[in-house]
């Protein structure tokens, strides 16, 4: 575990678990480590599931190894869990911190978003979509961290040109996807999370964008309904 320690593997990725909100979860080489900071969109997930129907439908988008599952799951013992991912090995660890009543399924997001949910039976039934979706600018990749450029996945980091690519491709399925109250909740850097509303009210869509309290994580809360209050 020292020599792996030296030679820069993440900590997380030796001993096979991370910290996260509370809960001790499932990962290793080859997954995307969670991050605390992303806690704060998993209590507006929670937060969410508390405010809709009895049993809600909630989605985790580019899940890896569903953080927010994990939460909703802990917190939120009634909603009705998918987690979806392209990686088996993502949902190999996703499967691992999950319950066994949750599913979790295979798709190429954002693509393959509309055939998963219509598999599943939920197709225009969701009540809240959580992602941490890739968002690092393709250009910006090489400044993070040596353990994560050279041990997670460069697809659960880059998110094209401006890093938006997947988040705008879960926004343009919000109408698809989500009930009549269905919201989604996609964490982004808070330098483009006034992109991503623009784009969210061009499509005719509510958005508002919600910031953790030391303004570091920003959220943007996108619902199909237009009469979303401002922000």
């Amino acid at each position: 575990m020292v020599r792996r320690r030296e030679k820069g593997e993440p900590p997380e990725h030796i001993v096979g678990y991370v910290k996260f909100a509370d809960l001790r979860l499932s990962v290793g080489p080859g997954v995307f480590i969670p991050r605390r900071r992303s806690a704060f969109v998993a209590d507006l997930v929670i937060d969410a599931c508390h405010a809709s129907v009895v049993r809600p439908v909630v989605v985790e988008a580019y899940c890896g190894a569903a953080p927010i599952g994990a939460v909703v799951a802990s917190r939120a013992e009634s909603a009705r869990l998918i987690a979806v991912d392209h990686s088996a090995v993502a949902r190999r660890h996703a499967r691992r911190n999950l319950p066994a009543s949750a599913r979790v399924v295979h798709g190429a997001l954002p693509g393959a978003m509309t055939g998963v949910l219509a598999g599943e039976g939920v197709l225009g039934a969701v009540d809240v979509l959580g992602a941490v979706a890739p968002y690092v600018p393709s250009s910006r990749r090489d400044l993070l961290p040596a353990e994560a450029l050279d041990h997670e996945p460069a697809d659960s980091h880059d998110g094209g040109h401006d890093g938006l690519d997947a988040v705008r491709g879960l926004i343009a399925g919000t109408r698809r996807w989500c009930s009549a109250d269905g919201v989604m909740l996609l964490e982004c850097h808070r330098d483009q999370a006034g992109v991503a509303r623009l784009y969210a009210q061009s499509h005719g869509l509510g958005c508002r964008v919600r910031h953790s309290h030391d303004g570091q994580t920003a959220v943007v809360e996108v619902r199909v309904a237009r009469d979303h209050p401002p922000g």
